[in-house]
């Protein structure tokens, strides 16, 4: 700093006493560049009182900007210890723009001056760091301390950012980043951690374990978090998963330089996920074996014999990463895998008198049925580790082992894929898996289940009839020929063990499996034909046994209903149809199942259409109009027409019927449209009035319908009616639009289509009588339908901005419609109008109506966009949406963050000095109002530091 000086008493005096106003004292410290004047002022007490948060009218917290703090954050590069010293002393302030300053500045100062930043972030932490903290610059401040040389204090600050603290509830733990900045940051942590890195993250991923109960002290489901380390499947990107990543990259790295330390590290940890990803890690590290040289390579397999003798790893969670190592393994040394012949001889990892009592199906088993059961599980494991491991790893003795197991159990495919599994790591636990039911044939497997009896008392994770039955449906939902041939199922079984067939049965005809369709005819008629009352005793605590056959009732007729659907390739044989059509018109008709729906009430917080999937009666009304859907020339047609007539009679107060009939609409309007339209008044309303039944069918009809035109048509009266209710409708559907809504949406979809005008009667009603912020939302939710749908027309986009135009000319002659405008955002967003048509009227909107300036727009990065095109417009309408803001709130960030920057950097450089002029005059006001760094900002794009693709990065 050769050209800068340190000022004398007397100027710094001189200059205090020239900002006495805040205005001055802003424009003083935005244009104060020299650093030298930190400790003068700091000595002079202007640093020593930042505005303190005050509490609005309206219930928000409002920052004052600190215009002090913006010249610290400028300064602090160059004067690091002089500004560090000024932040030691506002441990006390609550204002957020300093809490935020302090991330800024320790990311951007040398890490031994950063590091004296800790004591001040320790009395924060109780407090929190304030809501304008950029996480970004949190994230960053503790790099700048890794890498700097501060090591420990960098540290600390990782944990307090990435390690799970607690939960509040089983599920979520708590952390000090949202789920996107955590994913984002956990990286850059990774990445300067370093050597260290696998030490100090792993205790995170097994906080993260224990505080969304996956470990406790009493299990360790960990493992089921991820079932193939190296691919995710079909997880949703999270906390938990970004983990697993960096644990398991980690681990790779550490393996790789010293296979013994981290093979030690991640065992220590005790936890089953830990493990797997000990395998996976050796295993990436083999793969690489070209990086390393020999004696690595040596290192590497010296450790596979350990997990080779380590019990831990004979568990099942572990199959696929060992089989994928011990592939890898075979590839550089096939004499490392010898001991691979003790490991598969000790079978898995469970005690064999624990193993005895699991396969225990009665006091009076004999040993020998016993010894049976046990070298079946044991097969089981053992052809699946083998094949997993596969044939051109395994060892010489091996081999012909695994070809017995193919020949005679079948040829596993894909044995290192995950099995996708369906059970979950809490609720009924079952006395055998999955697996193990899969390898008994039929008769042994009924006559397992009806000899089996639950001895506990409820309570704890007993096995249980009822997760026995969980077993059993996921079995049969892909395999249903582990039960063929028992035809005398109703008279063995107990009423949980049909449910759960009935349930199976129903998963694999919606996947496409066929069944033995005789055999379940006769089934379901013996369930239905069943009395209620159940001949076996219960067994267990509560939900662990049906008490009686209403569950196994329920789910035959919800089996019917799925097995009588129209499907363009039926898995029914023809000659199978007439039998589960006649089950479903004559044996599934259970006055019961209507006593039971019109009676209880428990339900009443779900909708019609919801409550019609989820009770007997309604179900099988569903079932009857699939019938229906068939056509009018099947044999059944005309049977099933007269019980759905008999059953949509029934005073049915909570709605389910008329959920059905709206539901059904276009199937009954294709069928037998001669049937539907002289009903439809009675069904869906008039011009005389619309009854909350009718409201019931017209609503779920429209919210499950997309728009057609033959249906719009129909529907009209109904509509009309509907919109001139002076009451709120009541909805069928608890979709994505209230009832309202919705037929405005296809009153919209009807305009742009061409298919009707404004004079349509449906849509002057909509126009005119309904609310103006429900026609607003009704044409934001077609705009918003352009952002998803593959293509759209330049015609139907047109008559869409055509429509626009039109409410926007009602607005001005009605300002008081000025709520029909707040939906304009989903124009800008959906990416189908060009900039210069929606920019002006995105001005022009918020002129008319300020109030949505404080909507949820997000569409900064739109508007940083088109200020490519329209600088002017880009500005103006900037300066609009942020001349009435609050201080808080998500779109002003959107906008700040995203937009400003750009938007002036591009008006600047447009070559219109005006227009040049216009943009310093917007920066200098944002910047008097609370922006500190948009200068920077500015410049940064000015130069070409940030461009456009950086934006919302």
């Amino acid at each position: 700093m050769p050209n800068l000086k340190s000022p004398t008493s007397a100027q710094v005096n001189e200059a205090l006493r020239r900002i006495p106003t805040p205005p001055l004292r802003r424009a003083f410290f935005e244009g104060l560049k020299n650093p030298m004047w930190v400790e003068p002022l700091a000595k002079a007490g202007m640093f020593d009182n930042p505005p303190e948060p005050e509490a609005t009218d309206d219930g928000l917290i409002r920052d004052f900007y600190w215009p002090e703090i913006d010249y610290l954050i400028r300064v602090a590069p160059s004067a690091p210890s002089a500004v560090v010293n000024v932040l030691l002393k506002l441990a006390h302030s609550r204002n957020a723009w300093v809490r935020r300053a302090v991330f800024t500045i320790g990311a951007s100062i040398p890490a031994n001056e950063a590091e004296r930043l800790q004591p001040l972030l320790k009395s924060w932490s109780a407090s929190g760091f304030g809501w304008r903290s950029d996480p970004r610059e949190m994230v960053a401040f503790a790099v700048n301390l890794l890498k700097g040389g501060q090591y420990k204090s960098g540290k600390w600050m990782a944990n307090l950012l990435f390690r799970p603290i607690g939960s509040k509830n089983s599920h979520k733990p708590d952390l000090a980043l949202d789920d996107y900045w955590y994913q984002d940051g956990l990286p850059r942590i990774v990445e300067a951690l370093g050597d260290d890195g696998l030490k100090t993250v792993l205790p995170w991923l097994e906080e993260y374990e224990r505080h969304s109960g996956h470990l406790t002290e009493a299990f360790d489901l960990s493992d089921m978090s991820r079932e193939s380390i190296r691919h995710k499947g079909d997880q949703h990107p999270s906390t938990e998963q970004s983990l697993i990543d960096a644990v398991r990259d980690l681990a790779a790295k550490a393996m790789a330089a010293d296979p013994e330390t981290a093979k030690t590290t991640l065992i220590k940890s005790r936890m089953a996920l830990a493990r797997k990803i000990t395998l996976y890690a050796a295993t990436e590290a083999l793969r690489n074996d070209g990086d390393l040289n020999q004696g690595e390579v040596d290192g590497l397999l010296t450790v596979v014999p350990e997990f080779m003798a380590d019990s831990e790893f004979r568990d099942d969670s572990c199959r696929i990463e060992f089989g994928e190592l011990a592939r890898e393994v075979a590839r550089i040394s096939p004499s490392s895998l010898e001991p691979l012949v003790n490991f598969i001889s000790a079978g898995p990892r469970i005690e064999m008198d624990q193993l005895r009592e699991r396969v225990r199906r009665d006091e009076d088993d004999t040993p020998e049925e016993l010894q049976e059961r046990i070298v079946a599980v044991l097969e089981t494991w053992k052809h699946r580790w083998l094949s997993a491991i596969g044939s051109e790893a395994l060892p010489p003795a091996l081999k012909p082992v695994l070809t017995e197991f193919d020949a005679r159990l079948g040829a596993i495919e894909s044995p290192l894929s995950p099995a996708n599994r369906l059970t979950s790591w809490s609720g009924p636990n079952s006395p055998v898996s999955g697996d193990e039911m899969s390898i008994m044939s039929s008769a042994e497997l009924v006559a397992y289940l009806e000899s089996w009896h639950d001895t506990g008392d409820g309570w704890g994770p007993e096995p249980s009839h009822e997760g026995q039955g969980r077993e059993l449906s996921t079995l049969i939902a892909t395999n249903p020929s582990a039960i063929d041939g028992i035809d005398d199922l109703v008279d063995r079984l107990r009423p949980t063990y049909l449910r759960a067939i009935m349930q199976g049965w129903e998963a694999a005809v919606k996947t496409g499996i066929g069944l033995d369709w005789h055999q379940a005819a006769k089934q379901i008629g013996g369930v239905l034909a069943h009395s209620d009352t159940s001949p076996f005793p219960v067994e267990g605590g509560d939900w662990d046994d049906d008490v009686d056959f209403r569950g196994a009732k329920k789910a035959a007729v919800s089996l019917l209903e799925e097995l009588v659907k129209k499907r363009e390739t039926p898995p029914i044989s023809p000659d199978a149809a007439p039998l589960f059509a006649d089950l479903l018109i004559r044996a599934a008709d259970d006055e019961t199942a209507w006593t039971e729906y019109d009676a209880d009430d428990h339900g009443s917080g779900m909708d019609p259409l919801t409550l019609s999937i989820n009770w007997q009666w309604p179900i099988r009304l569903h079932g009857l109009l699939n019938l229906m859907a068939h056509g009018t020339g099947t044999p059944w047609y005309g049977a099933a027409r007269t019980a759905f007539e008999r059953e949509i009679e029934r005073p049915d107060k909570r709605g389910a019927s008329r959920a059905v009939i709206g539901e059904g609409l276009g199937r009954l309007l294709s069928v037998d449209p001669d049937w539907l339209k002289p009903r439809l008044g009675a069904l869906f309303g008039s011009a005389d009035g619309i009854s909350r039944d009718q409201q019931v069918a017209l609503t779920t009809a429209m919210a499950s319908h997309y728009y057609h035109r033959a249906l719009y048509d129909l529907l009209t009266p109904s509509m009309i009616a509907a919109i001139q209710s002076t009451e709120p409708l009541v909805a069928g559907w608890h979709g994505q639009s209230d009832p309202l809504q919705r037929i405005g949406e296809w009153v919209v979809s009807a305009l742009i289509f061409g298919h009707k005008t404004l004079s349509d009667s449906v849509a002057e009603a909509f126009f005119t009588t309904a609310e103006p912020k429900v026609r607003g939302e009704a044409v934001g939710r077609i705009a918003w339908s352009f952002i998803h749908a593959e293509s759209v027309g330049d015609v139907v986009r047109d008559r869409l901005a055509d429509l626009w135009d039109a409410r926007v000319e009602h607005v001005r002659s009605r300002p008081e419609d000025k709520q029909e405008l707040n939906e304009f955002y989903w124009f800008v967003r959906s990416g189908r109008f060009d900039a210069s048509w929606w920019l002006p009227r995105l001005k022009e909107s918020v002129e008319l109506d300020p109030e949505l300036a404080g909507q949820r727009f997000m569409i900064g990065k739109q508007i940083a966009s088109s200020s490519d095109v329209d600088p002017r417009g880009a500005l103006e309408a900037t300066r609009v949406l942020l001349a009435n803001r609050e201080e808080a709130g998500m779109p002003v960030w959107d906008l700040t963050q995203n937009a400003v920057p750009m938007v002036i950097a591009r008006a600047i450089n447009s070559g219109d000095e005006q227009l040049k002029q216009d943009a310093i005059q917007f920066m200098d006001d944002l910047g008097e109002n609370g922006n500190p760094g948009l200068e920077k900002e500015v410049n940064e794009v000015l130069s070409g530091r940030i461009t456009q693709d950086d934006v919302g990065e």
